[in-house]
């Protein structure tokens, strides 16, 4: 499962470190982003990788978009046996760009919200798959089952990619099939990641400021 992240690194850096040939003249620090909210995605074509924003939760082309519920995540062990995604596994593999994400606790108390990120403060990408309905084009974020880390949380976690040559084979879809690129979707190991209590100010969509990623307390 993956509800809501953030993505507060530059652009300028994203540029140099995902070798992007086109991209948005803008983009903001963003500390809580939602479903239904534009977020900042990466696709290759003909060679070139373009960065562009596009919507979150995923509306097939073929679907009625007025009665359809977006799809935000898909689960990576079933994509070829569910129609809204065996065909988009093909040509429309594209990554979401992050250096977060949130799940929540369950406790007695109450339900504790957690980042969890890369322990060198590096942003990561999700795999992700894309869509256009009519003149709107919509993504998931992919998931797999969780490392030992994220499992305390939650059963499932987002395939995170931080090796370029994984993130190659997921994007280009002309080079790698989705039976090559398929093996990057696995949970990224527990050693690579840390989790951290955040305040329940993070509960609210309408709040994304930096109070949103400031630490209560370690865990894991």
């Amino acid at each position: 499962m993956c509800g809501r992240f953030s993505l507060t690194t530059p652009l300028e850096e994203l540029v140099k470190l995902y070798l992007i040939d086109e991209f948005l003249e803008d983009w903001q620090p963003r500390y809580n982003i939602a479903p239904s909210q534009n977020v900042l995605s990466l696709i290759s074509h003909k060679g070139k990788r373009r960065a562009g924003e596009i919507k979150w939760g995923l509306v097939p082309h073929w679907a009625d978009a007025s009665k359809w519920k977006p799809l935000i995540n898909a689960r990576s062990e079933t994509l070829l046996v569910k129609p809204s995604f065996k065909s988009l596994v093909h040509l429309r593999r594209m990554v979401i760009f992050a250096d977060g994400f949130y799940e929540w606790k369950k406790e007695e108390s109450g339900r504790i919200p957690i980042r969890f990120k890369l322990k060198e403060e590096q942003p990561f990408v999700f795999a992700g798959l894309w869509d256009r309905n009519g003149e709107v084009t919509t993504s998931t974020i992919l998931t797999t089952e969780a490392n030992s880390l994220v499992e305390d949380v939650h059963e499932r976690m987002p395939v995170m990619l931080t090796n370029s040559e994984d993130i190659e084979k997921w994007l280009n879809t002309d080079e790698y099939s989705f039976d090559q690129a398929a093996s990057v979707l696995k949970p990224l190991p527990r050693e690579m990641m840390e989790g951290y209590r955040v305040s329940t100010y993070v509960n609210s969509p309408k709040h994304d400021t930096s109070e949103c990623i400031v630490p209560v307390s370690s865990v894991g």
